[in-house]
């Protein structure tokens, strides 16, 4: 199955499960206890009912991700560059003398702090793309990447890379890693640089996959950050009216 979003509902599924037979097996084997012991002239106590077997679907990957998620990678990993010029916007430029260059170049420690946590997380960010871009090169038996000093020109060059070798690294069996990486770094600097505003989201659980994921569209529609169901603003508000019900019902 996708290892993506995609399948979440169905790993959750799965993993709800697993959980409940772990607590019908311990109950099964307590009722049986207290059968073998039973004295008093009452009726048996009853027997625990097992949970009932997932039924959730996960989606297929081709051969590794589903499309779906391939699309989400792809845009994630198109917006990282803006996202980390938008941070990189907001300090005063100065670097720190004691980023960690890796596998990148040279490493050059040094007492004096960071000058912002913006321009670590930056550093972060190109040493993780760096090292993609240096494995897959290894990988195909491309040559080596270019020195290149580290800046938003650099970090430009190596996503282009990456997104010009991505449905062949997506197609990769280790490429589990890189996705759910790319994913990540999507989610945390847009929580850095605030690019997700509160308005744009959503109270209503995705009535396709139940993930609290859905958000606003410049077009007016709604998706689901999760498996991408759109929605329209009726459909919206109706899930928003029913949902509201079941959650007053449930007090």
């Amino acid at each position: 199955m996708c290892p993506g979003p995609c399948s979440k509902p169905y790993r959750d599924a799965v993993d709800a499960y697993d959980q409940a037979t772990a607590v019908y097996e311990h109950a099964l084997a307590v009722h049986q206890a207290v059968l073998a012991t039973w004295r008093i002239p009452l009726p048996y106590p009853a027997e625990p009912v097992p949970p009932a077997p997932v039924t959730i679907r996960p989606y297929l990957g081709d051969p590794v991700w589903h499309p779906g998620c391939v699309k989400r990678i792809r845009a994630a990993l198109t917006e990282l560059d803006d996202l980390a010029s938008q941070a990189q916007a907001e300090v005063d430029g100065h670097r720190d003398a004691g980023a960690r260059y890796g596998r990148t170049g040279f490493h050059l420690k040094t007492s004096a702090p960071s000058p912002s946590p913006v321009t670590d997380t930056l550093d972060e960010l190109y040493g993780t793309l760096v090292e993609v871009e240096d494995h897959w090169r290894a990988a195909r038996r491309y040559p080596n990447r270019p020195q290149r000093t580290r800046g938003g020109h650099a970090r430009r060059l190596t996503i282009a890379f990456l997104l010009d070798e991505l449905d062949a690294i997506v197609a990769h069996p280790g490429s589990v890693e890189f996705g759910h990486a790319t994913l990540a770094w999507q989610r945390r600097l847009r929580t850095l640089t605030k690019s997700d505003p509160p308005a744009r989201r959503s109270p209503v659980r995705c009535p396709r996959c139940k993930e609290r994921q859905i958000r606003r569209k410049d077009d007016g529609y709604y998706e689901c950050g999760s498996c991408e169901r759109l929605m329209s603003q009726a459909e919206h508000d109706r899930e928003f009216a029913e949902q509201a019900e079941e959650q007053e019902a449930h007090a």
